[in-house]
């Protein structure tokens, strides 16, 4: 390639995409060699990385990839967003280049899948589906099982839970979200987002709640069909490790890990309308190889 990479916002360029969804195309001699696409997510217009790759030969990623995401971030900033956020496989490449171009880890999780999973006892707790008025409850719930500092940078507020919202999601994808509730208040939560190719159970409860994790997981299974066969994933952070055997012993099996990473964008500087300000786009040479494209399934939401 004799032309250093160039960025094309695709939505400009192509204006009948989806508005929602800011995709950016990495160029050299004319030809795409890599892309980017975030998501905004709710509560704050947060963008999210639900897709990046790339295809430059036998070149290495790391400009193309360094390219991308530092337009991206400028192009969040002028638009008025704070924070982004991405999650990457522990170890590769790709979250080396976002810590060298200030990208924050702040949490990794492990990533579970079962085939077909087993509950170990008939649900004895009481699980019920989740209301509209359950919203700052289940706030509260989540302040009380995310260490502090994670709950600093996420920034959440109790509308991240409002029941509308997840009942907008794309089309063919069902969401049914299970309380567990007592006299005392509710002590887990269980969100099951499902569609043809699959599901994925989202868990929250204080640190320590095997029983309540438990309890939660097998409410879950008794009420998903065991006739299907698509395969059911779950996230656990760090800070939830010691629960890992609920899962274990109810089917499921660890298939790898993932680092959750923050960038912050810089305020944006208001100048007069006769001084305009250019934001340069560093170019760097050469490029790389076809890349894998990660796919961020659901919001940054602190679930387990």
């Amino acid at each position: 390639m004799n032309e250093s990479p160039r960025l094309i916002d695709l939505l400009a360029a192509m204006p009948f995409l989806r508005r929602g969804r800011p995709t950016f195309i990495a160029t050299a001699d004319g030809q795409p060699v890599g892309y980017v696409r975030f998501s905004p997510r709710r509560p704050d217009g947060r963008w999210v990385v639900t897709e990046i790759a790339s295809s430059t030969g036998v070149f290495s990623p790391e400009p193309v990839w360094e390219l991308m995401l530092g337009y991206g971030v400028r192009a969040a900033g002028l638009r008025g967003v704070r924070r982004l956020f991405a999650r990457v496989p522990a170890g590769h490449a790709l979250a080396e280049t976002m810590r060298l171009n200030s990208w924050v880890p702040y949490a990794s999780e492990t990533i579970f899948r079962a085939e077909r999973m087993t509950p170990l006892t008939r649900p004895t707790h009481k699980l019920r589906l989740q209301e509209p008025a359950d919203m700052w409850s289940v706030h509260q719930l989540y302040a009380s099982s995310v260490p502090r500092q994670i709950q600093e940078i996420e920034a959440l507020t109790s509308h991240v839970w409002y029941m509308e919202r997840l009942r907008r999601m794309k089309r063919g994808v069902r969401t049914t979200v299970w309380l567990l509730d007592d006299e005392e208040g509710i002590k887990g939560y269980a969100r099951y987002t499902r569609d043809a190719k699959g599901g994925l159970i989202d868990v929250m409860v204080p640190a320590g709640a095997g029983r309540e994790l438990g309890a939660l997981l097998d409410g879950v299974i008794s009420r998903h069909r065991q006739g299907q066969s698509q395969p059911i994933y779950c996230a656990l952070r760090t800070y939830h490790a010691d629960l890992r055997n609920e899962l274990i012993d109810r089917g499921f099996s660890e298939i790898g890990e993932q680092d959750l990473l923050i960038r912050y964008t810089t305020a944006t500087a208001r100048t007069p309308i006769f001084d305009p300000v250019h934001f340069p786009v560093e170019l760097r040479p050469a490029m790389p190889r076809r890349v894998p494209t990660f796919l961020e399934g659901q919001p940054t939401d602190g679930m387990s």
